[in-house]
């Protein structure tokens, strides 16, 4: 059973603004090196294209760069199709969410 906390705890609004700073300051730099990423992995798809390659060999790496197939769920056309046996579907959620602007 949850214990209930008869009085707030005193928010320090000092330490509060330091770690939301660290964590814009880290967003920043997960962008920056997702980017990089990104930037890497474009440049190696466009050289296996170029070659015809699907699958290259790096050091002790294995790279491949081949079409995957998949199936997936159309809700969209479902939904439209048949609006009440979609409706019967649904399931509402709760959640929480976590945002600094």
């Amino acid at each position: 059973m949850a214990k209930k906390i008869s009085a707030k705890k005193r928010l320090d609004m000092d330490r509060i603004t330091a770690l939301v700073r660290d964590i814009k300051e880290r967003e920043q730099v997960k962008k920056q090196l997702e980017d990089e990423i990104k930037a890497a992995q474009d440049e190696i798809k466009q050289a296996m294209t170029d070659n015809h390659l699907e699958e290259l060999f790096a050091d002790v790496f294995t790279v491949r760069y081949v079409p995957v197939s998949s199936s997936r769920f159309d809700q969209k056309t479902f939904k439209a199709d048949n609006p009440k046996l979609f409706e019967m579907y649904l399931k509402n959620l709760e959640s929480m969410r976590f945002t600094i602007t």
